[in-house]
């Protein structure tokens, strides 16, 4: 199985606006279906939606992907060790995280790629993905 930790504000949605990011989320469609991966969302949005609410979303925005999983929430820690914590309890033969805000991914697990906020997900992102999982 192969996991794609996904970030939602900044990602696919640069500019946390109502409608998502078209190109984004073809980015993030076609790589999802091109590598099969899974998503397993890491994104503060799992904080105030179930699974099949965010599942919603994702249609209504054009996600064609199913979501899989949540990383738990552990309070007080740094993202990377929520992502670490999901990897030690579950089986995965590969996995890439996309993010906007690294600096508390990095110090913890490797095969991170940063989004540039303004922009979410680009082709430059897509070829740093396709590099990971290659």
């Amino acid at each position: 199985m192969r996991i794609i930790f996904t970030d939602i504000d900044g990602v696919l949605n640069p500019h946390w606006k109502t409608k998502w990011s078209k190109s984004a989320i073809d980015i993030y469609n076609k790589i999802c279906k091109e590598y099969d991966l899974k998503p397993v969302i890491t994104s503060t949005w799992r904080l105030n939606h179930t699974i099949s609410e965010l599942q919603r979303i994702f249609i209504e925005q054009g996600i064609e992907a199913i979501i899989y999983d949540y990383t738990p929430h552990i309070d007080q820690s740094d993202r990377g060790l929520e992502i670490k914590s999901w990897l030690n309890n579950n089986k995965c033969d590969n996995w890439v995280i996309i993010d906007d805000k690294t600096s508390d991914i990095e110090p913890h697990i490797n095969n991170v790629v940063k989004c540039r906020s303004w922009l979410g997900l680009t082709e430059d992102e897509y070829k740093e993905i396709k590099d990971i999982l290659k």
